[in-house]
């Protein structure tokens, strides 16, 4: 009897194999194959058999070791099945835990192949390497992108995912730990290739569970308390929002502050702001005196179907420990820019009063910066 399932440094001389392995079936070569793209599994054997010495295979696998220790026809037979692990992905698995010259070469497209089918069938040393591999593989691919910086490699933001799905799947604990602190870090950053507009629907779909248990800082919490993570929705809403927030960026970067003139009620004159909160404030960060009361002027955009508006804001007080008390700010609407929910600028002109005292032919104008501008 041939002890063909080992590798000839593990063969043991005085004693023949006693544990039969059957691996592979028609369905695990055809699923396989069709994963890989290819169409000659026909060609191939689609299951084998393979002997081993049973405490040599046990030690490398609890779920081996339990079986062979239990009353069951696997340890009575000493035959051992594995219908859903083809062939080659068998020789793969043996290969990372029988050989330490292989290990060296291990990369993370094959720990994609082997660390799931690993962790189901309790292969603990296998699943660490898997897990060593992933985590060099994600501190490697973040040094490059946030350390160094050199653009020569933009992240495979497709690969990334399905690794930090599969290190989540797989129990690879540290792998998935490493992952998603790089999937936080791209969510926070704001630069093309690397930043948050990196990621497809798809992407924020098979991600939405994770980040929904991970909590990295303000920035996480701040996403959650904005989106429902749990909702179907989610994907695409975060996509679009990150779509007009580069298109807002870029608009920043042009438009140094807009001018409001015509209002007749001391709002006139310059306003800064960034268009992400959709809304500007007096450049000067001077007051106007409204029906006798001091109030702050600012241009607003707060709902898709109010648009944008001009508001005097009462200022606040102080509360007893000494803090403004926000909560008691009233708000008054002098201005309104009807049907310009949908823009993403205070339109330069349509407006219209939206108070008694309110008179004039108010008119926004966009200031540029002068010279060459960078964007995203």
């Amino acid at each position: 009897m041939a002890s063909e399932g080992e590798p000839e440094s593990k063969k043991i001389r005085s004693s023949e194999p006693d544990l039969k392995v059957i691996i592979g079936s028609d369905e695990a070569e055809k699923e396989e194959a069709g994963a890989d793209g290819e169409d000659d599994a026909e060609q191939k054997p689609r299951v084998v058999t393979k002997w081993y010495h049973s405490p040599s295979l046990a030690a490398k696998s609890k779920y081996v070791d339990a079986l062979l220790a239990a009353p069951m026809k696997e340890s009575e037979s000493r035959t051992i099945t594995f219908p859903d692990i083809s062939p080659d992905t068998w020789d793969l698995m043996m290969k990372f835990v029988d050989d330490p010259l292989a290990i060296r070469s291990m990369k993370p497209e094959d720990v994609v192949q082997v660390a799931k089918l690993y962790d189901k069938y309790e292969f603990s040393g296998g699943r660490s390497l898997c897990d060593t591999i992933l985590v060099e593989y994600f501190k490697s691919v973040f040094k490059e992108t946030f350390v160094t910086r050199t653009n020569k490699v933009v992240p495979d933001v497709d690969f990334i995912v399905a690794s930090v799905v599969l290190a989540h799947e797989a129990n690879l604990n540290d792998a998935f730990g490493e992952g998603m602190g790089f999937i936080w870090k791209m969510l926070v950053w704001t630069l093309a290739p690397v930043g948050r507009t990196a990621f497809s629907q798809e992407h924020m779909k098979l991600l939405a569970p994770l980040l929904e248990e991970t909590d990295k800082g303000l920035f996480e919490r701040g996403l959650k308390n904005h989106y429902n993570l749990k909702s179907d929705t989610f994907p695409k809403e975060f996509v679009n929002n990150c779509s007009n927030w580069l298109e807002h960026d870029t608009l920043n970067r042009f438009i140094s502050h807009i001018r409001l003139s015509g209002s007749t009620c001391k709002a006139d004159g310059d306003y800064v702001g960034r268009l992400q909160e959709c809304e500007f404030r007096a450049r000067d960060g001077r007051n106007v005196r409204w029906n006798s009361v001091l109030m702050r002027p600012l241009i607003t955009c707060r709902t898709t179907e109010e648009g944008w508006v001009v508001i005097l804001e009462t200022i606040p007080p102080l509360d007893e420990e000494g803090d403004p008390d926000y909560d008691s700010i009233v708000e008054t609407v002098i201005f309104k820019a009807p049907h310009s929910g949908n823009m993403t600028l205070p339109p330069s002109n349509g407006w219209v009063s939206a108070h008694p005292d309110a008179r004039g032919e108010l008119k926004i104008t966009y200031i540029l910066r002068e010279g060459e501008v960078e964007v995203c």
